[in-house]
């Protein structure tokens, strides 16, 4: 792993983050897991920071309220 990486690898690394974060978020949405909270991660890396996310639900901007339909087989 590259100690000092360069511009062009921290934009392609946060990119990745996102890209897999939001389909992260939307499996377990899907899946029906409650993923509105905060958690807690603990890095067992010495010198490597610890951290905080919060996922919070907000409206969608499109179409206002949710409301999923089952799909009969």
């Amino acid at each position: 792993m590259d100690s000092n990486p360069t511009r062009t690898n921290r934009t392609e690394a946060t990119t990745a983050f996102e890209t897999e974060l939001e389909q992260l978020v939307t499996t377990a949405f899907a899946r029906g897991a409650s993923i509105e909270a905060t958690w807690e991660i603990a890095t067992p890396v010495s010198g490597a920071p610890d951290w905080l996310v919060t996922v919070e639900k907000r409206p969608t901007k499109t179409n206002g309220e949710f409301e999923p339909q089952f799909l009969e087989e």
